[in-house]
């Protein structure tokens, strides 16, 4: 991982303790993020979205997971106490 961040292995056990059973490897989450990176790439962040919804089979409307993003863009903080358990993702209601 690039010098920023949390180190890939972190953010996996991060992810398995959120999910409350180990759903996702170091090289799993590698692989998430180079498909990510290069989505970014090819389509923006539109398509960045797309390719996690796809991956992680994520039960979310495509203007929910838009919101979610623009807020943790705004305040990264956010993503890293969601992560943490310190606080919930807020979903409308459908």
């Amino acid at each position: 991982m690039s010098g920023n961040g949390l180190p890939m292995q972190n953010l996996a056990d991060m992810i398995n303790q959120v999910m409350g059973k180990k759903v996702l490897t170091e090289q799993q989450l590698e692989q998430i993020m180079q498909g990510a990176q290069k989505a970014l790439g090819q389509g923006g962040m539109t398509a960045v979205l797309e390719y996690l919804m796809k991956v992680t089979q994520a039960d979310v409307e495509m203007d929910e997971l838009v919101q979610f993003s623009h807020r943790v863009k705004s305040n990264p903080d956010l993503g890293m106490d969601i992560l943490q358990g310190k606080k919930q993702i807020s979903r409308k209601s459908k």
